[in-house]
Formats: C-alpha cells, sequence, structure tokens
C-alpha cells in the first residue's frame, strides 16, 4: 500500500513539483494550498508523513505542526517542516518538527528525508 504524504504549500509551482517528485517515488499526495484546507481535512486524517511550510497566508506551519503534535490522533504522524529561513532549522523548540528541509531544497535530500521518516 502507498505511503501517504501531506503536503502543505502555498506557492503553486513548489507544491507542484514535490507533488510530482513525491507521485514518481511511489507516495499518495494530498496538496493543501494554506492552513484552512488544512485543517478541514484534520478529522480525515491518515497522513504517513505531513510536509509543511512554515509561511502560509492564512497561518504558519509552526502552529500546524504544534497542533499535529499535541494532538491525541495525530501526534504519531512525523512533520517535515520547510522554510527559507534557515534559522528554523532548531527541531527542539515549539513545534517539535521531526525534520527540517531548507528552501530552495535538493530534490534528492527531500526524497531522502522523506524516505527516512516514512519507514
Amino acid at each position: 500500500m502507498k505511503k501517504k504524504v501531506w503536503i502543505v504549500e502555498d506557492d503553486p509551482d513548489i507544491g507542484e513539483v514535490i507533488s510530482i517528485l513525491l507521485t514518481d517515488e511511489g507516495y499518495d499526495v494530498s496538496l493543501f494550498p494554506n492552513a484552512t484546507t488544512f485543517k478541514n481535512s484534520l478529522p480525515a486524517a491518515d497522513a504517513d508523513l505531513m510536509v509543511m511550510d512554515v509561511m502560509l497566508p492564512d497561518g504558519n506551519g509552526i502552529e500546524l505542526c504544534h497542533g499535529v503534535k499535541t494532538s491525541e490522533t495525530l501526534a504519531h504522524v512525523p512533520v517535515l517542516m520547510m522554510s527559507a529561513n534557515k534559522g528554523m532549522s532548531d527541531l527542539n523548540g515549539y513545534y517539535r518538527a521531526d525534520d527540517f528541509i531548507a528552501k530552495p531544497f535538493d530534490i534528492d535530500e527531500m526524497v531522502r528525508k522523506v524516505k527516512r521518516l516514512t519507514i
């Protein structure tokens, strides 16, 4: 069965690149363009991994990650944060992400991180 990856990314070009990349790697990808559509889908969440951008037009990935990681039903789902702000890579802070990738990201590095988090 295909692993499911949820991506929260407001830039349609970046979202499409990640979606195509991971689909080609055999993942079932769901793309969310903003925090609102992501939050509205959480009750039915069946993701094996969530990839979240930090800066979103209607919220931020740090708050979304914190919400997932403090949820009784979703805390087990790994979260990979993305940001153009390399200073966000401190994973021991408030938001409890499992890993971080800086934008612009290397495609091979993205695939490696996703595979490691979906084992």
